[in-house]
């Protein structure tokens, strides 16, 4: 699961840096999402894929925050764009980031079904 969702989170970042053509409001949040992913994917392997491990969460929430950014960033700058264009690089991808990234969480924060409550 977590490959599968660190390669959409990897599309839909480079589709976002690739057609924002905005730094702030594009770009840099993508490439943010993108480098959260990916450092969270690498150590999640490196640890011998875990069942919770509250690093790899962590590494996923300025991710987060980076896709919510994406989503609103450019009504709160004010960068002027198309209704299509503010969908098709600004809304659509924003919610699909945040969506993938905290299913991602949530993958990560699952508990082992051997494990009993407090342990």
């Amino acid at each position: 699961m977590p490959a599968a969702l660190t390669a959409g989170s990897l599309v839909v970042a480079a589709w976002t840096a690739s057609g924002a053509g905005e730094l702030w409001t594009g770009i840099l949040p993508a490439a943010l999402a993108a480098g959260c992913t990916v450092a969270a994917y690498i150590l999640w392997l490196r640890r011998n894929r875990p069942w919770h491990d509250w690093t790899i969460i962590a590494l996923c929430l300025p991710g987060i925050a980076a896709a919510v950014w994406i989503a609103v960033g450019g009504l709160v700058a004010g960068v002027e764009r198309t209704d299509a264009g503010r969908l098709l690089f600004e809304v659509a991808p924003g919610v699909a980031l945040t969506g993938l990234l905290c299913t991602l969480v949530s993958y990560h924060g699952r508990h082992h079904p051997d494990e009993r409550p407090g342990q």
